[in-house]
């Protein structure tokens, strides 16, 4: 069973990205009643078929008539006061459950939200619902969850992977349901699904931002991760996560000059398809006859390696936080995710592991050495049908590398396979760079012509 049509050029037909909406809003031109209820005649729209959402919040027309009248008194928050907000659930919102994904969370609703949900909400955000997310946040696919898995929407015909965790995040904010979304990211969990999904997915530098109130995964790799449809959409709200107040209200479209680029070769480039290889070729080339300065970057390792070691860490850090709730009723839990976790009491000491990471790191950032940015696919290939997904690959061999590294990482759309589903392009930069990455990202938007403005 399909879900409903949507429009053949972007799956969020007439919506609007949050930069247009915050410009909107200041002018005058439209009032957060009306954008909180469009998303929501969306969401009752689509979203059952689409399985975004797994909750929603039913004080959001009400905080939005209140936004509304802040702005006509001239008390408005800031750019972001009135713009609807969905929320993996994997992050506590006052008022409703945080379920994980899983059978085994408690289903009363959490007291207070989370850091990240309160902090927007006080710049006047306001909660739609809680997005679906893989359980407890443990998978690249968006498939292993207690709730239906979402539905990618670019294709309505064949139920294709959303990818994950934060995979109904992504859907809600590919699909027009919601502006922005948050999630999570531990080892690609909000790169992955805005990859597979067309939008762009931004992992800060650890430790910027606090995760209380956030369910942990690994809390070495664990990372807040934001969702939108450009790179000037994310920088908005990280400043309104970074900051407070009138800090939080600057609204720049800052890009940057030359930018230098490190570039893969084919050799990094084998577990790659043929199509996504030459959209990342194409783009590179683009981004050299425009003035930026690309040339290779050579790894210090395989990125499959990173991948493996930061797999490693991720589960015996897993099976620490989880481990004794599993054995206790593995009933609860799914099977793929229960195995993975108790796979968890074999890995090695977790200093050697910690240890074996720092000098990791020490070579990487030697490597990394007058690049602004090392470019590379976010993903091996486009999104695939949930019916072929074979639970024993991963979809994060370029992903987990900057988790396991300690990088700022952005995946912007790049282009589309034969079978018209998204791709995309990853920019990391080195530790606490995370506002230069943004500008980055905005100027190679710009550069290969991803609109910014809605992409309707």
């Amino acid at each position: 069973m399909g879900i409903p049509a949507m429009d053949a050029s972007h799956p969020a037909e007439s919506g609007l990205s949050l930069c247009q909406l915050a410009t909107a809003l200041d002018d005058g031109h439209l009032s957060s009643e009306a954008i909180v209820a469009g998303c929501l005649d969306r969401i009752r729209d689509a979203g059952p078929a689409l399985h975004a959402f797994v909750a929603l919040a039913e004080d959001a027309p009400r905080l939005a008539r209140d936004s509304d009248a802040r702005r006509r008194s001239g008390r408005a928050r800031g750019p972001l006061d009135g713009i609807p907000l969905a929320v993996k659930d994997l992050l506590d919102v006052a008022g409703l459950p945080t379920r994980g994904g899983s059978n085994a969370r408690p289903t009363a609703p959490a007291p207070a939200s989370s850091w990240p949900v309160k902090r927007l909400e006080d710049a006047g955000m306001i909660v739609l619902g809680k997005t679906a997310t893989v359980e407890l946040g443990c998978g690249g696919w968006g498939t292993q969850s207690a709730t239906p898995i979402p539905w990618n929407p670019w294709n309505a015909d064949e139920h294709c992977v959303p990818g994950g965790s934060s995979s109904g995040s992504a859907v809600a904010v590919a699909a027009g349901l919601a502006p922005f979304a948050l999630g999570t990211d531990t080892g690609g969990s909000v790169r992955i699904p805005a990859s597979f999904c067309g939008v762009v997915g931004f992992k800060p530098s650890p430790g910027l931002v606090p995760l209380e109130g956030v369910i942990p995964y690994s809390p070495t790799h664990d990372t807040i991760g934001l969702l939108g449809r450009s790179a000037e959409d994310v920088r908005m709200v990280f400043l309104a996560l970074r900051h407070h107040g009138a800090e939080a209200g600057v609204m720049v479209r800052e890009t940057m000059g030359a930018v230098r680029i490190g570039a893969l070769d084919d050799d990094d480039l084998d577990t790659v398809s043929p199509e996504v290889k030459t959209l990342y070729r194409a783009a590179l080339t683009r981004l050299a006859d425009a003035g930026h300065r690309v040339s290779r970057f050579h790894s210090p390792e395989r990125f499959a390696a990173y991948s493996a070691l930061a797999g490693e860490l991720a589960l015996g850090e897993a099976y620490t936080i989880h481990g004794a709730a599993i054995e206790a009723a593995p009933e609860l839990f799914g099977p793929v995710v229960r195995g993975r976790i108790l796979g968890g009491r074999s890995t090695r000491p977790h200093e050697a592991m910690m240890e074996e990471r720092r000098r990791h790191q020490h070579h990487f950032n030697a490597a990394r050495y007058g690049f602004d940015v090392i470019a590379l696919p976010t993903c091996p290939d486009g999104a695939i049908p949930v019916s072929q997904v074979d639970e024993e690959r991963v979809a994060t061999i370029f992903t987990r590398f900057a988790n396991y590294l300690d990088l700022p990482a952005l995946s912007i759309p790049l282009g589309f396979t034969a079978r018209g589903m998204p791709v995309g392009l990853q920019l990391a930069a080195r530790r606490g760079d995370d506002s230069m990455l943004l500008a980055a990202g905005s100027t190679v938007e710009r550069c290969l012509g991803i609109p910014v403005s809605a992409r309707s």
